[in-house]
């Protein structure tokens, strides 16, 4: 007997950067305007400051956040450029890998 694969459970790290990514795309934090704290997100979110850390270090590589030595860090206006991600917990199926070769390929095709 066979028993499905159970879906990839997200870390607290993609939960907290989605959480603060919808707070940026919802209005609820303008650009320009600064984040709270580590310890001030950590007690709201109820995890340690490394997964604060760890969550805005993803905005910050996805340009959507900036950090400001000694003032903090700071919701930039790219929010709308994304860097393309694939969510690996969202790939549960082989149908939805397969979708995500085709994608790489056409994209890979047109890049070379």
């Amino acid at each position: 007997m066979a028993f499905p694969r159970l879906p990839a459970v997200p870390t607290l790290t993609d939960t907290v950067a989605k959480r603060l990514l919808a707070e940026i795309d919802e209005g609820r934090v303008l650009p320009g305007e600064k984040l709270p704290t580590e310890s001030a997100l950590a007690e709201q979110f109820g995890v340690s400051r490394t997964v604060i850390r760890e969550a805005v270090s993803r905005l910050r590589q996805d340009g959507v956040v900036e950090a400001r030595q000694g003032s903090g860090v700071f919701v930039t206006g790219h929010t709308g450029n994304r860097a393309l991600r694939i969510d690996a917990a969202e790939l549960s199926s082989l149908e939805a890998v397969l979708h995500i070769v085709d994608l790489r390929r056409a994209l890979e095709t047109e890049v070379a």
